[in-house]
């Protein structure tokens, strides 16, 4: 394993191990704003100093959406705004969701541009976005272009249905 460049603090007092890197962080972040973290890290004794933090596996969270996700928690200058890719944001909101970080779901859902109708509508789908779910269908109904295999294949069954329904009634 090796130590994270960014987030591995010396005053941190636990570590996560997320695809063989360690982020030593401040578990005080985790529990305010995370249920889940809360009931999990009180099962886990508080790093007194004399020892090593006590390290928790992250399972099917890859560094890339740690790191993403960690840098809401720690960004590098309060004065700035930090400009985040989709990709990013993404991982920020399948993080904070999963994880139950409200605060956070909420900034990545007012941050987070979807590039496309589709992609608008499968991650509304998918994290219960209720806002983004019927003006995506209707972007979908209304453009000229029938939806394509590949963007069919990543929607839910009744959405293609419900699209190419509305498409045809239309026409």
């Amino acid at each position: 394993c090796v130590q994270h460049e960014r987030f591995f603090f010396d005053d941190g007092n636990i570590t996560f191990l997320a695809e063989g890197i360690l982020y030593r962080v401040h578990r005080y972040f985790f529990c305010r704003d995370s249920n889940e973290f809360r009931s999990r890290l009180s099962k886990i004794p508080t790093h007194d100093g004399a020892s090593s933090p006590p390290v928790v596996s992250l399972e099917n969270v890859k560094s890339k959406d740690f790191d993403a996700f960690l840098s809401i928690l720690y960004p590098p200058n309060f004065n700035t705004w930090e400009e985040r890719p989709f990709e990013e944001w993404s991982s920020i909101l399948e993080l904070s969701t999963r994880w139950g970080f409200t605060n956070i779901r909420d900034l990545a859902v007012r941050c987070l541009k979807p590039p496309s109708s589709n992609q608008r509508l499968i991650l509304g789908r998918k994290y219960a976005i209720d806002a983004w779910i019927v003006p995506a269908l209707v972007d979908l109904c209304q453009r000229l272009d029938p939806l394509s295999l590949d963007e069919a294949r990543l929607m839910n069954f009744e959405d293609v249905v419900l699209i190419g329904s509305v498409r045809e009634r239309v026409r």
